[in-house]
């Protein structure tokens, strides 16, 4: 027990070193513990082609992977990866499922993973459009609070009502994209709820 713990922290402390790249750099291939490497792989639910990458890699600087023992460590982590307990998570973090689990449970695991992620998708599609909104306000608001002041600059009353125009186009145009992102937040929010609602009844 207490060296599958040991094993355990290792393959997640080694996940961390290489979790900037898909690939590895000529020291890790040299100090590589390879259960430790496939257990990572497993934990983090890397679909086989990162073994691929791995020897690609390794093979370039003279070192042999170990597959064997890639694999088994690759299964271990699978297992505590592929609990349905964990699909929520995986998806509400915006994670990606790579379709790693064995047949037996990855139809309700991809199902459960999906759902998470629309959430998660829905929630930062809102995040987005409230941000727009914001930035179309804020545009308005200067477009006012300046117009007074372009309207003395102007040279003639030609220009002035010339710009005037201009003002009003501008006008018009930023309250048209604050309306139509105010009803696509609409929709958004009303989608996300109904998702929400799904999520919860998973719960």
């Amino acid at each position: 027990m207490i060296l599958s713990a040991i094993r355990l922290a290792s393959a997640v402390a080694f996940g961390f070193l290489l979790a900037s790249c898909a690939t590895m750099s000529p020291e890790e291939c040299k100090r590589a513990d390879w259960g430790a490497v496939g257990q990572s792989d497993g934990l983090n639910g890397k679909p086989l082609t990162y073994l691929d990458d791995r020897t690609k890699d390794c093979a370039k600087v003279g070192v042999a992977l170990n597959t064997q023992v890639y694999l088994y460590g690759r299964e271990l982590g699978l297992r505590n990866y592929c609990r349905l307990e964990n699909a929520v998570p995986l998806g509400l973090n915006g994670g990606t499922y790579a379709g790693v689990c064995p047949p037996e449970i990855d139809l309700l695991f991809q199902y459960r993973f999906q759902i998470a992620r629309g959430v998660y998708d829905l929630r930062s599609d809102v995040r987005i459009l409230d941000g727009q909104i914001d930035n179309l306000e804020r545009r308005l608001r200067d477009l006012h609070h300046g117009e007074e002041r372009r309207l003395k600059e102007a040279g003639s009353d030609e220009q002035r009502k010339k710009l005037r125009q201009t003002i009003d186009d501008e006008r018009r145009h930023l309250r048209g994209d604050i309306s139509e992102a105010d009803r696509r937040l609409r929709r958004k929010r009303d989608e996300l709820r109904s998702a929400e609602f799904a999520l919860s009844n998973l719960r």
